[in-house]
């Protein structure tokens, strides 16, 4: 039992019920006193009953205005008071005939007192037998069966009234016309206590059991006592059981308000069945034994005739009993049958709106969220109106599932859908979109709010992952959009999905926020993919070579190829413009293949040329996106067979990066070693810059970046950090190459501390093929010179 339960059962007293249960007392004293010696005007005896039937009144109009209840129930409770009312009339009738006639005899009542207790008595009983039930079917059968059942109670009451009135008390005959009212008032009464009984048992309208037991007993009370008093006690001129057994139903009648009131809040349990009545049995068993008590008298055949009838009842009773109990059982099987069924269906709708593996919504569900909430979006401005959508994308989950296998990368899913679970509120939506997608639906939130619920999520995904054992470090790209006027789901996931990519691109474990000028970067990205995709076909690229050189001399060592592009209208476009947008619309793949396959050619035609004065290697840059192709190792082998060329020549140049979080990406680039290609880690130090890494990539040069050639003269951070990045590759046996060297100052600089081999504006641009040509023709490279 919960707590609230525990409070509804602990009856507290009241104001109301003392007061109620006070004027009980009083009635019956006041009743005993004119019973034995008639001390006070017997109109007195009534006042009781009239302050009764008005605190019930009261007390049903209260509970009918209690918060909590239903409709239904609150309009059961107002006409109970309407009941009340008539009541009232009925007892002021009555109170004026006791005054008027002082010899009246107990149930003696006039017309338009009769009226206002039938009134009273038709009101309950409509209101109770128009009460909704779960299924129409069930109503129809339910009042069907309270209506064959309240004949029988009537049909009862009316036999044994008849004998005991003209048989054993001989009223019938005295002519005064108080037996009818005597038998319509106590039938009406007991069907109510019936009608009652039914509502509590099945479970009517969100009313109160208990509640409904004590106004059944209130019922009961009122037919039993105040109609059947006379019958059993002798009356007295101007006294009636009425000024007793009103104030006691009424008194039911308080305390069944009291204890709705305490229960408006819990809610009503369903029944389960029919349930089983045993009011006609008790009235078949009552008349079968008034039909023994008339045969014993009326001689032995009609005795016989009665046993034998009393017996064949019996049997029947037996039959239907026992065939009620065998439906029941069959009812109970039925219904456990039909609860696991719904159970089964449950599941099935559940598991077609949910993913399998994380039980978060699926994307069928998200969308149907989606257009839910937009669809409730009034366009008052009100935080009803206010709705963010994020869109989540795991970095490099695929070189997980590559690298671990894919039950470590569903557990990791799993994982993170459970820090998205708590990273939001309880209104909030999470769905698993597809793959290492997810979705959030932020009710109530702006695009500014909602990036601190993104900040919440990020900082869960930096704690390591137990995925089957394996300590993962997560890290997620996500993009915001913010609902605005007449928004639709695709278009809210669109600018999610573009927010989303350009977090990405700004790096790994970012968020962005959808703005307009994401969508005219979406536009010019879409029109400079398709003028590349123009570019590779029509042959409009070409490649340059910078060379690499040997200090202090400057002797060429190898060569760094480098992609030119001079579009037809827009002139010269920089690979930091078109290099991006190959990478996202995957142009990147054939572009490279043709940059590896030109270069490779070009190299073994110098080769082939100058043999020994040729240049000694031929480095090629590579994107994390090519890395990430399954066939790229196979690719490069097929372009060394095509072009004759050496592997042990061809340098691939990678920045830190792309191999910075291992995986598929680090497979691919030992897969290269293994052909006999070299390896060189670009740009070192502008990206994820780590020890572990240069232990872990299968790299043997390392060309550090141009922003610590920069500042390299005296004591500045950059010759600080220069000096220790050629200790450190001195210590490790690789070979540094200094990018970005532009004066003869840093130059020497370099070599002071140790660079033997740099790059640069210095020492040569880039040049065409035939400017490469002309330079050999002239300046041969010298031989045994290499930087790796």
């Amino acid at each position: 039992m919960t707590v609230d339960e525990q409070q509804v059962e602990r009856l507290r007293p009241t104001p109301m019920l003392l007061t109620a249960a006070a004027v009980l007392v009083v009635s019956i004293m006041l009743f005993a006193v004119n019973y034995a010696g008639a001390l006070s005007a017997p109109a007195w005896g009534w006042a009781p009953a009239i302050v009764a039937t008005g605190l019930a009144g009261w007390a049903c109009w209260r509970t009918a205005k209690a918060p909590g209840l239903g409709a239904v129930t609150a309009r059961v409770w107002r006409s109970l008071a309407v009941v009340c009312v008539f009541v009232i009339l009925g007892v002021a009738g009555d109170t004026r005939h006791y005054a008027v006639h002082p010899g009246t005899i107990d149930q003696e009542h006039d017309v338009p007192t009769s009226i206002a207790y039938a009134l009273a008595m038709v009101v309950l009983l409509w209101t109770l037998l128009w009460l909704p039930l779960s299924t129409r079917a069930r109503e129809d059968r339910v009042i069907v069966r309270f209506l064959l059942d309240a004949a029988t109670v009537t049909v009862t009451l009316g036999i044994f009234s008849w004998y005991f009135i003209t048989q054993v008390f001989d009223a019938w005959g005295d002519g005064d016309g108080t037996t009818v009212p005597i038998i319509a008032v106590t039938a009406l009464g007991l069907v109510g206590s019936l009608a009652f009984v039914k509502v509590a048992v099945s479970g009517f309208g969100g009313l109160d059991r208990v509640a409904l037991r004590l106004l059944a007993v209130g019922a009961a009370v009122s037919a039993a006592g105040g109609p059947l008093f006379p019958i059993f006690a002798d009356p007295q001129p101007g006294v009636s059981g009425s000024m007793m057994f009103v104030p006691a139903t009424l008194l039911c009648v308080v305390f069944a308000a009291d204890r709705q009131r305490r229960a408006a809040h819990l809610e009503v349990p369903v029944p389960q069945g029919d349930s089983f009545s045993i009011v006609t049995y008790v009235a078949v068993a009552c008349t079968d034994g008034l039909l023994l008590v008339v045969g014993s008298g009326a001689g032995q055949v009609v005795l016989t005739v009665a046993l034998a009838a009393v017996v064949l009842t019996a049997l029947v009773v037996a039959r239907q009993i026992n065939a009620l109990a065998e439906n029941g059982r069959l009812l109970r099987r039925v219904d456990a049958s039909l609860i696991e069924l719904n159970s089964f269906q449950d599941q099935l709708e559940h598991r077609a709106t949910h993913d399998a593996l994380t039980d978060l919504a699926n994307r069928t569900l998200f969308e149907q969220r989606t257009r839910e909430a937009l669809a409730a979006a009034d366009g008052s401005g009100t935080e009803a109106d206010t709705l963010s959508l994020a869109l989540i994308d795991l970095d490099d989950f695929k070189a997980i599932n590559d690298r671990l296998g894919h039950a470590v990368g569903d557990a990791l899913l799993v994982v993170v859908a459970d820090r998205l679970r708590e990273a939001v509120r309880v209104d909030d939506v999470v769905a698993r979109l597809g793959g290492d997608e997810f979705g959030l639906l932020l009710h109530g939130l702006r695009s500014d709010e909602a990036t601190e619920v993104l900040d919440r999520i990020a900082e869960s995904l930096t704690r390591p992952v137990d995925a089957l054992g394996y300590d993962l470090l997560v890290k997620a790209s996500i993009g915001l959009a913010e609902v605005w006027p007449d928004a639709s789901p695709q278009e809210l996931l669109r600018r999610a999905d573009l927010a989303m990519y350009a977090a990405k691109e700004r790096g790994k474990g970012r968020h962005a926020v959808y703005d307009s000028r994401l969508e005219q970067d979406q536009a010019a990205d879409a029109q400079l993919g398709a003028d590349l995709r123009k570019a590779l076909d029509n042959g409009d690229f070409t490649l340059v070579y910078q060379p690499i050189v040997a200090l202090p001399g400057g002797e060429w060592t190898s060569l760094e190829t480098l992609i030119r592009w001079k579009h037809p209208e827009r002139g010269f476009i920089g690979p930091d413009i078109f290099i991006p947008i190959a990478e996202r619309t995957g142009l990147i793949v054939p572009l490279g293949d043709w940059i590896l396959r030109t270069a490779l050619q070009q190299a073994a035609e110098w080769q082939e040329r100058y043999g020994a004065a040729a240049p000694g290697e031929i480095g090629v840059n590579v994107s994390a996106r090519q890395l990430r192709e399954p066939s790229f190792a196979a690719d490069v082998r097929a372009a060394l067979v095509d072009t004759g060329f050496d592997p042990e020549k061809l340098v691939v140049e990678v920045t830190e990066t792309a191999v910075f979080d291992g995986g598929f990406a680090l497979d691919t680039l030992q897969n290269l070693v293994t052909l006999g290609v070299r390896i060189a880690l670009d740009d070192f130090g502008t990206g994820h810059s780590s020890l572990g890494l240069l232990r872990t990539c299968p790299a043997d040069t390392l060309k550090v970046d141009k922003s610590f050639v920069d500042g390299i003269g005296g004591r500045s951070e950059e010759a600080v950090i220069a000096t220790a990045m050629i200790q450190i590759t001195n210590g490790l046996h690789l070979q540094a190459i200094a990018e970005g060297v532009e004066t003869a100052e840093q130059a020497d600089t370099l070599y002071r501390l140790g660079y033997r081999f740099a790059q640069g504006y210095h020492f040569s641009r880039p040049l065409s093929a035939a400017q490469v040509d002309e330079h050999l023709q002239h300046a041969p490279v010298v031989a045994g010179l290499s930087p790796m």
